[in-house]
C-alpha cells in the first residue's frame, strides 16, 4: 500500500448525512479495501488504482481543525463519514486521536463510524464525554465471509468485542448493520445471529442499510465473491428490503434494541 502525506486546506466540511452538521475525514482512501465500498465512486480518488492500495494522510488536519474550532464552528461532527478514521495507519499518525482531543476540549458533539477496534485506544478520551458516540459497522457477522468482503479490516468477532468494551466503559455506541448484501448475508439465520451478538455486546441501537450499487463498487464486489466461490450477489428490490427489515425489526424487539434506517 502507498501512503502519501498531504496537507488539507480545511479540516471540516459540511455534511449532508442525517444528524451531522460537519464531516471530518483524516484520511483519503482506505486500507480496509472493502469490496463493496463506493467511496471511490463518489470521490473519484485514484481512479486508475485498485481501491485500498493508496491512502493519503492529511498530516496537518489537527492544526487546521484547531483554527476552525477557534472560529466557533458549532454542531455535530461526524468522524469517518467517507473513509475509516481508524484504518491501520492511524496507529502511527494519530490524526483521529488528535482531532478528538481538540473536539472534546471544545465540548463538541461527535459521532464516530469505524470498522476497527483501534477505536478502543481512545477510550480515555471518549469516556465521560457527553455528546460522543461510536458506531461500529458490521454488515456480515461471519468472519470468513467478511475476510473476503473487507480484506483489510479486523474480523467482525473483534468488532463485536469492541462494542462490548465500549458498553462496559459507558461510551455511547451503536451497531451500523451495513451494508446488508442480498444473497450473501441476508438470510434469517444470519440476521438473527447479528442482532443476538449485538445484544450480547450491550448494544441498544442498530442502524441498518443495504448495499448501494455503484459502477465501480458493484463489479469489484462481484469479482471478489466469484473468486472465492461464494454465493452470488442477488438483485436488490423493495420486497427483499422489506423482508430484511421485518426480520431485523422482530429480532430487535425481542432483544429490546432500537432499530432505525440509515437514510
Amino acid at each position: 500500500m502507498v501512503v502519501r502525506l498531504v496537507e488539507c486546506k480545511s479540516a471540516i466540511s459540511r455534511s449532508r448525512l442525517p444528524g451531522l452538521d460537519w464531516a471530518i475525514n483524516p484520511y483519503r482512501g482506505c486500507a480496509h479495501a472493502c469490496r463493496y465500498c463506493y467511496a471511490q465512486d463518489v470521490t473519484r480518488f485514484e481512479m486508475d488504482k485498485e481501491w485500498g492500495s493508496v491512502v493519503e494522510a492529511k498530516i496537518n488536519i489537527v492544526s487546521r481543525l484547531k483554527k476552525e474550532l477557534d472560529k466557533g464552528a458549532k454542531g455535530v461532527y461526524g468522524i469517518g463519514t467517507v473513509t475509516d478514521p481508524y484504518q491501520p495507519i492511524e496507529r502511527k499518525y494519530e490524526l483521529t486521536r488528535g482531532c478528538l482531543v481538540l473536539l472534546k476540549r471544545s465540548k463538541a458533539r461527535v459521532s464516530i463510524l469505524t470498522k476497527s477496534d483501534l477505536v478502543l485506544r481512545d477510550s480515555d478520551i471518549l469516556t465521560d464525554w457527553h455528546g460522543s458516540e461510536v458506531g461500529i459497522s458490521i454488515g456480515c457477522a461471519n468472519d470468513k465471509v467478511a475476510s473476503v468482503l473487507e480484506p483489510g479490516a479486523c474480523p467482525p468477532s473483534r468488532r463485536f468485542a469492541a462494542l462490548a468494551r465500549l458498553s462496559e466503559a459507558g461510551i455511547a455506541n451503536y451497531l451500523m448493520a451495513a451494508p446488508i448484501l442480498f444473497g450473501v448475508c441476508d438470510s434469517e439465520e444470519a440476521l438473527e445471529d447479528m442482532v443476538l451478538r449485538a445484544s450480547e455486546a450491550g448494544v441498544s441501537r442498530i442502524i441498518w442499510d443495504v448495499f448501494n450499487p455503484k459502477p465501480l463498487a458493484t463489479p469489484r464486489l462481484k469479482r471478489a465473491l466469484s473468486s472465492e466461490g461464494l454465493t452470488s450477489l442477488s438483485p436488490s428490490g423493495r420486497s427483499r428490503e422489506d423482508a430484511v427489515h421485518a426480520i431485523l425489526a422482530h429480532q430487535c424487539s425481542v432483544h429490546l434494541i432500537e432499530l432505525s434506517d440509515a437514510f
